[in-house]
């Protein structure tokens, strides 16, 4: 699966990537469908985060390395880089820019929803 992730640059602003979070077929099920799974990782908090239409905030970082999965509205984030990217609901998000000058949150269509899973540091997503 591949997800875009934005993290902390050198020069300590924020750019974006991606990185592929493996899905490696496993068995087939008792009807014959194929399954694939991540390699498993403990999340400490799993939390549903929701923010108001026309919500904005300006430069913060990341609380902490997690899989974001939008359930609803269009969310946009800002690099010093100057990239914007926009997720809608069922698109998931890698923030990781834990430190530095961070990044831009905007609702573009609200409210947003957003489930944060919270990675444990030694989650490798392309491991």
């Amino acid at each position: 699966m591949r997800v875009v992730r934005f993290y902390t640059t050198a020069d300590g602003g924020s750019s974006f990537d991606e990185v592929d979070i493996p899905i490696v077929p496993v068995a087939p099920d008792a009807w014959n469908n194929a399954l694939a799974f991540s390699a498993p990782f403990a999340s400490p908090a799993v939390r549903v985060f929701e923010v108001p239409a026309g919500a904005f905030q300006d430069w913060h970082n990341a609380p902490r390395r997690q899989l974001c999965i939008m359930l609803q509205g269009v969310w946009e984030v800002g690099t010093t880089d100057g990239q914007k990217r926009r997720w809608r609901a069922g698109e998931v998000f890698f923030p990781a820019d834990v430190d530095g000058k961070g990044h831009t949150s905007e609702v573009i269509e609200g409210p947003v929803r957003i489930v944060f899973v919270p990675l444990p540091d030694d989650f490798d997503p392309a491991a």
